[in-house]
């Protein structure tokens, strides 16, 4: 029998980034490990809720389903993870049985502090993003302790209202696709 999926928890969000650099160097200067710079391609599967994807890139090959709510500002969100050693197989599988949503291609830089992870996307049609995710274990961490992390990060970054982003990238392309 294999072993149980890993679950986690993360309170998170995603914003618009004016300044890869600023942040990169602020972030940097709080002591956050550089944990690696890659291409990602994330292929979005059709799933009647929440979303399923297959992370392919040089560091990991992942196959993540996740719920959140779509919301700006910092959201809770309840992660499943389940490595593969052979994602062209698992991806085949996947698309005959549920059918490709979207396929997102990015150029991410990956940093951690402690709980928080940083990432520092450029997406490929839409532009450059941050990403805070605070983690945390179900059942363990208060998600409002984890909102409290989060928000102050904002803060120190200088993360407007106005840059925050509600969505997941696939949702992004897909409404680029459907205006366009």
């Amino acid at each position: 029998m294999p072993p149980p999926l890993p679950h986690d928890q993360t309170v998170e969000i995603k914003a618009r980034c004016r300044n890869l650099a600023r942040a990169r160097k602020l972030i940097r200067g709080w002591g956050a490990k550089l944990l690696g710079r890659e291409t990602q391609t994330d292929t979005f599967y059709r799933v009647p809720s929440g979303r399923l994807k297959l992370r392919v890139s040089s560091a990991e090959q992942l196959l993540i389903g996740y719920q959140r709510p779509d919301q700006a500002g910092p959201k809770h969100c309840v992660v499943d993870l389940c490595p593969t050693e052979h994602p062209e197989l698992l991806d085949a599988v996947l698309t005959a049985r549920l059918g490709v949503r979207i396929i997102v291609h990015k150029d991410r830089e990956r940093w951690l502090l402690g709980n928080v992870k940083f990432h520092l996307d450029r997406v490929e049609r839409l532009g450059e993003f941050i990403e805070i995710e605070i983690l945390g274990k179900r059942g363990a961490d208060p998600v409002e302790s984890l909102r409290t992390v989060c928000e102050s990060y904002m803060d120190k970054l200088g993360i407007r209202q106005a840059d925050l982003i509600d969505c997941a990238y696939a949702d992004m392309l897909e409404e680029l696709k459907d205006s366009g």
